[in-house]
């Protein structure tokens, strides 16, 4: 399901990337209010009685703001956290596929990026950016990815970089049945937490739609 070049073992060892393939989903599958009361509840327990600069220093938050710092960037998705905490993002989202990426994604801190299998080609490739790699973004924006960025491939197409987000090629619409999902997961992110993050997405996704499958679910690891 995936490959990771050698040179991201150079540069950054100890990288790892969760990888979770779905199918038989429910298309148009709705979001789930009980799910997203739930999650808000977990999120304020695991992380609301800290401030900024307690939430940049807990795990696997740290690991993030580290690696972005390297570029002179933040950490997007912990501003994202932080405006759910204050009231001003809720876990909504266009589809309930969609929801429980989000859920997750913010509950875990995980970097998450969702796909639809039918625009791709496996094995993907996990390489580190040249730097002049161009690709559509989700935002409907053409991209540059950022030299030495962690990137996923499909083919010899980008479809997603940590700095640079997902594609549009490949994401996920109304329409998807099958989704493939990628966790990147810079240096010092542990291996189980990761994994947990991975199963309880599944559970998310069956959860709006029982008769959701899984094919693959699995942690690679750069080291």
């Amino acid at each position: 399901m995936l490959t990771i070049d050698r040179t991201v073992s150079a540069l950054y060892p100890g990288t790892r990337m969760g990888i979770l393939a779905m199918q038989s989903i429910a298309p148009s599958a709705p979001d789930d209010p009980a799910m997203a009361a739930e999650a808000m509840e977990e999120i304020r327990r695991r992380y609301g009685h800290l401030n900024r600069a307690g939430l940049k220093a807990i795990h696997p938050i740290r690991a993030y703001a580290e690696y972005y710092r390297k570029f002179g960037y933040s950490y997007h998705v912990l501003a994202q956290l932080e405006s759910v905490l204050k009231g001003k993002k809720y876990l909504f989202a266009e589809s309930g596929l969609l929801q429980a990426m989000l859920i997750t994604e913010i509950e875990s801190m995980l970097l998450t990026a969702g796909h639809d299998p039918a625009a791709l080609q496996t094995p993907l490739r996990l390489r580190i950016a040249a730097g002049n790699e161009t690709y559509g973004s989700i935002s409907g924006n053409e991209v540059t990815a950022v030299r030495n960025d962690l990137m996923v491939c499909s083919g010899n197409l980008v479809i997603s970089s940590i700095l640079r987000g997902p594609d549009s090629a490949s994401r996920i619409t109304d329409r998807t049945t099958e989704a493939l999902f990628t966790l990147y997961a810079p240096p010092g992110v542990k291996n189980d937490y990761i994994q947990d993050a991975l199963e309880g997405l599944a559970r998310r996704i069956r959860r709006i739609s029982p008769s959701a499958e899984t094919l693959h679910l699995y942690v690679y690891s750069a080291d």
